[in-house]
């Protein structure tokens, strides 16, 4: 499932902060191309199982993890446990990206351990997608060298954070393409991302940025997320009752 993102030309992913298996089993029958599981911000680090990557493959979506940091274990689990790939945030420099590429790799490429807990036919058949995060003014900064780290398949862009980083406040979704010193970076992302090869990346959370990203040359995008979407659902219910 990994070399089908690899492939696309444009890929669509659901967002989720959940590993309920109701949520996953919903966000996948919705028919993305991806589905990511926050690690990192959202509430699912501890209840990661084998069933939670069995649903996806189920309806043969690719499953990624976005891990809480640049940790081998963290990395090595997710991938034990089914991921087809793994989402790195908060990568500043080619040593960091290269630290979380190893960690994805069984020896001789990498440092990953050798742990198979799923019913894969095995560690070799194929490498996961690995993402890197850009969200500082240091990993602009280091875009090319990042870059030339072999194995990288995505530069995905939090633009929040790089908002923070760059100019001192968040500037998520279609607010980052209004300033222009993110704009610019969000321009050096796109354009070193193909450069090299690579598929360059933003998080969106509805389907109009999602646009404006692949306008702006972003070929992978999150489209939505699962309590954004519950909210915005209950919300708009909610106020349509009370008119």
């Amino acid at each position: 499932m990994s070399q089908e993102l690899r492939d696309r030309p444009i890929s669509l992913g659901v967002w989720c902060q959940s590993a309920d298996p109701l949520i996953l089993d919903a966000a996948a029958a919705a028919g993305p191309d991806w589905v990511c599981i926050d690690t990192q911000h959202g509430a699912a680090l501890s209840t990661l199982s084998n069933a939670t990557f069995a649903i996806l493959a189920n309806y043969g979506v690719p499953s990624l993890v976005r891990v809480a940091s640049i940790n081998a274990s963290l990395i090595g689990r997710s991938l034990d446990l089914g991921a087809n790939g793994i989402v790195v945030p908060l990568v500043d420099t080619s040593e960091d990206a290269a630290l979380a590429l190893s960690a994805t790799r069984h020896a001789p490429d990498g440092t990953r351990s050798y742990g198979m807990q799923t019913n894969r036919v095995g560690p070799f058949d194929e490498e996961p997608f690995v993402v890197i995060q850009v969200e500082t003014a240091a990993a602009v900064e280091n875009l090319s060298d990042i870059c030339k780290v072999d194995g990288v398949d995505a530069l995905y862009v939090g633009p929040a954070d790089l908002g923070l980083s760059l100019v001192g406040e968040p500037k998520p979704g279609l607010a980052a393409f209004e300033n222009e010193t993110v704009a610019s970076a969000l321009e050096s992302v796109v354009a070193t991302a193909e450069a090299h090869g690579m598929i360059a990346g933003y998080h969106c959370d509805s389907a109009e940025e999602a646009r404006v990203a692949a306008e702006r040359g972003f070929r992978m995008m999150a489209v939505a997320s699962d309590v954004g979407l519950i909210k915005a659902g209950l919300t708009s219910e909610l106020d349509s009752s009370r008119s």
